[in-house]
């Protein structure tokens, strides 16, 4: 894959800049010593010159790093640490229920979702994006008003310990647990470390409402028998999900509890949301939404950007999934992939990255599921082909086969390489850094 070029942001000019005075200041100076070293017909002088000339990486480097490090102990930290204590006496004091997300995965959908849903009848305020550091939770605090209903947070993880600092700023009153997988066993380690890591928001809850994804192995394992907050595409809290359809234009499905009914519909694509949908509608209920406003809210959710989107180009649909990073995302695109009616189901994908020592399991497996699945399989040449095309040929894939080398020709040129009725599901996207 292609490598990027230089983001020419200020910060990065900056350090170019500093980088060329100090290597031109270097280059004068050892010139300097070199003319003095002839005149003085000094061999000491000489061999000086040399010797600067000969370290001027080490000395613009450190002289980079150093004044970095230096800014980073005495200015930005401090910083930091003034805007998290900040943020966290305004979220102490806002009366607003507070929603707190953790998970390897699914967590900026969940809170999307319930965003819009518990945004048609409570006035709600969400982090932007995939935003789920103190840092950046702490600038979201700063903007708001004080009069919101509802806050919804993403927690990130990167090791064990994170969670539970983000629960203390950020002090939730209800939880969600999307899932656990692979997707951060790089950083952590092993999945005992994973699981531990995103089950600190329920040490921090206690006795407080926790929704728990039951369709997720490592999650459905700590969930307790009889937890009725556990949740699943069946329903949660109660509440119990029929007659569930998904085509190319969203999912539909009828929900009841307590006599009460709803047939409500979502833009999103895949019966893998409904879970999700349904802590939406279990929590809406139980803080007074009408079912006209808890419909609304769920009719209101459509795909998001490079999540399971879909477009149409000619008489053929892309179904744009390339912010999925993780097994569980794979494996919800191809069973709807699979549900839809197409002439040809065209996958394409580069793999997943951060999997560590599971890299070649999980992806021989995603050759496996590919395989009952897709009439043509597109990949992206790079260090985890071979391990996909393996888990194509042990299922004994009778379908073309395509690798290539270069993917932005491939994406540019898609559409000579699609016919009307294909159906055509991209997957997952690589930086540089992983290629």
């Amino acid at each position: 894959m292609k490598r990027r070029k230089l983001d020419r942001t200020k910060k990065a000019i900056l350090l170019l800049v500093v980088a060329w005075l100090i290597t031109l200041a270097i280059y004068v100076s050892a010139l300097l010593l070199l003319i003095q070293s002839i005149v003085l017909a000094n061999v000491i002088i000489f061999g000086s010159s040399i010797i600067l000339f000969v370290i001027s990486p080490l000395i613009v480097a450190y002289g980079i790093v150093v004044p970095l490090w230096l800014g980073k102990k005495i200015i930005q930290e401090p910083k930091q640490r003034k805007m998290m204590e900040t943020a966290r006496q305004i979220l102490t004091e806002h009366p607003a229920l507070k929603i707190a997300i953790a998970g390897s995965y699914g967590k900026t959908t969940a809170k999307e979702i319930l965003g819009t849903v518990l945004g048609e009848g409570k006035r709600t305020a969400f982090t932007p994006g995939n935003m789920n550091t103190a840092i950046g939770i702490s600038c979201f605090a700063q903007t708001l008003d004080g009069d919101e209903d509802i806050l919804i947070f993403e927690l990130g993880e990167e090791q064990v310990g994170d969670v539970r600092d983000l629960c203390n700023l950020v002090q939730p009153d209800v939880g969600i647990i999307t899932g656990i997988n692979e997707a951060h066993l790089s950083s952590f380690g092993t999945l005992d470390r994973t699981v531990a890591a995103v089950f600190e928001l329920e040490d921090y809850l206690g006795n407080k409402p926790l929704y728990k994804n039951q369709e997720s192995p490592l999650v459905a394992s700590k969930i307790k028998s009889g937890d009725e907050l556990a949740f699943n595409r069946s329903g949660t809290n109660g509440w119990r999900v029929d007659g569930a359809k998904t085509d190319i234009h969203g999912t539909t499905f009828s929900t009841e509890k307590n006599n009460k009914t709803m047939w409500v519909h979502t833009g999103l694509l895949g019966k893998h949301n409904i879970g999700i949908i349904g802590v939406a509608i279990a929590i809406a209920d139980s803080i007074g939404f009408t079912t006209s406003q808890i419909v609304e809210g769920v009719r209101k959710t459509v795909p998001f950007e490079h999540r399971m989107r879909p477009r149409q180009l000619h008489d053929a649909w892309l179904i744009d999934d390339t912010y999925n990073g993780n097994s569980e995302g794979v494996q919800a695109g191809l069973l709807l992939l699979k549900e839809l009616d197409a002439k040809r189901r065209i996958y394409v994908t580069p793999g997943l990255v951060e999997q560590g020592d599971k890299n070649r399991e999980v992806h021989e497996n995603i050759g496996r599921q590919v395989a009952d699945v897709a009439d043509i399989v597109v990949l992206m040449q790079n260090s985890v082909t071979d391990y996909i095309s393996n888990g194509l040929q042990k299922s004994k894939f009778s379908g073309k086969l395509l690798i290539i080398e270069d993917p932005l020709e491939f994406y540019t040129n898609l559409d000579h390489f699609v016919a009307s009725g294909d159906v055509v599901l991209m997957q997952n996207d690589w930086t540089d850094n992983y290629s």
